[in-house]
């Protein structure tokens, strides 16, 4: 999956979690300043990602996510060690 298409899950799955309609989401936008998610948004999207992608985010690594293209990063890294170990 490439990054545009991540990228449209992503959003897809964040106005699902807010019930916000989001125009453009800018890879810098920040999560918690730029969208206005609380914790219980970012637990209940991170819920999400995980269950539609059938991956782990440990918590240590979700201190880092601060903005749209970090969350990007993490999933495309996690997506790749997942693709890594099926074709292993």
């Amino acid at each position: 999956m490439d990054r545009a298409a991540l990228a449209a899950v992503v959003l897809d799955l964040l106005e699902r979690e807010t019930g916000e309609q989001y125009q453009n989401l800018a890879e810098s936008a920040s999560l918690r300043e730029d969208l206005n998610l609380d914790s219980l948004d970012m637990a209940g999207l991170v819920l999400h990602i995980e269950s539609h992608f059938g991956i782990q985010i440990e918590t240590e690594l979700l201190e880092s996510i601060d903005t749209v293209g970090r969350m990007l990063d993490v999933l495309e890294g996690k997506l790749a060690a997942k693709a890594g170990r099926r074709a292993a």
